[in-house]
């Protein structure tokens, strides 16, 4: 389509520890790895179809110092995608995941 632009998704060491974390815990903890598989697909597929185009239809993280470092909010049904933009290079960087609930200056902070 004229007029969309498309961004790449790059994924961070920090989003992908996230990612297999949370895996690991729905595959060991609950002892439920088909559950593992069938969220962390549909999370990525979450990712490409929200963030690859109109991406900054998502909310800043209105708190400091994320909100400088335009940190912004991607709500699924259980989990928050914390990412950045260079509209420049037309680049999404995924920054984190966490369980909605969770601290999320908190969790960016382990992530510095």
């Amino acid at each position: 389509m004229a007029g969309i632009q498309w961004y790449k998704i790059l994924y961070t060491q920090t989003e992908v520890k996230d990612l297999e974390d949370k895996a690991n815990y729905i595959s060991f903890q609950l002892h439920d790895p088909a559950l593992a598989q069938r969220w962390y697909l549909r999370l990525r597929e979450l990712i490409q179809d929200g963030l690859t185009t109109f991406l900054l239809k998502y909310p800043l993280y209105d708190v400091e110092p994320w909100k400088e470092k335009g940190i912004r909010l991607f709500f699924t049904r259980g989990d928050v995608v914390l990412y950045s933009v260079d509209l420049e290079k037309q680049d999404v960087y995924i920054r984190g995941v966490c369980t909605k609930g969770r601290d999320l200056s908190a969790h960016l902070e382990e992530t510095e």
